[in-house]
């Protein structure tokens, strides 16, 4: 239960912003499971996106599933799995005043590989990259987790890489590059 509280709490929080706030309850209003979708806050802190009119496009339109739980006794019953489905179309939608994310990822321990891949995820274990105007920037997963990376919108382009960091899954139209 403390991990369900957690992504309550999270989802309170006015400093972070959120797609969706999704929780699954039970006909009796039980919470039996909950998870975060956010936007990519990282692109305000790298390094090549600093003072780049770039950095809100690209935090909005990659996003990432945080703080996915579900109650123990719940487990096995396709609650994990629905509230994923559930975040994905929130992140992907149009609504007024959003753009809409172009591609979804979770940060995983490995042995959640398989349940991603089950859910269309592409397993991005070094990281991810996204070419920009500026070149290519990448983000790596902390320490003993995995990326899982799945586009919300048809373009969307996924090749396996290798960079100076490990072998990345390149996430090509999420942004229009002009030819060099």
């Amino acid at each position: 239960m403390a991990g369900l509280r957690n992504v309550i709490d999270q989802s309170l929080d006015p400093e972070k912003p959120t797609y969706a706030r999704v929780v699954e309850e039970t006909s009796s209003g039980a919470l039996v499971g909950g998870i975060l979708t956010l936007p990519a806050t990282w692109a305000f802190t790298h390094p090549m996106l600093i003072g780049s009119p770039n950095v809100h496009i690209i935090a909005g339109l990659v996003a990432r599933l945080d703080s996915l739980a579900v109650v123990e006794q719940w487990r096995g019953q396709g609650v994990a799995r629905a509230l994923v489905a559930e975040a994905e179309k929130a992140a992907g939608s149009h609504q007024a005043g959003k753009l809409g994310a172009a591609v979804l990822y979770a940060t995983h321990e490995p042995e959640l590989t398989d349940f991603y891949a089950g859910l269309g995820f592409t397993l991005s274990p070094d990281g991810i990259g996204i070419p920009t105007p500026a070149g290519l920037i990448g983000q790596s997963p902390p320490e003993g987790f995995r990326f899982s990376v799945k586009p919300l919108r048809t373009g969307i382009r996924m090749e396996p890489m290798a960079t100076p960091y490990g072998r990345h899954l390149v996430v090509r139209g999420v942004l229009p590059v002009p030819a060099r």
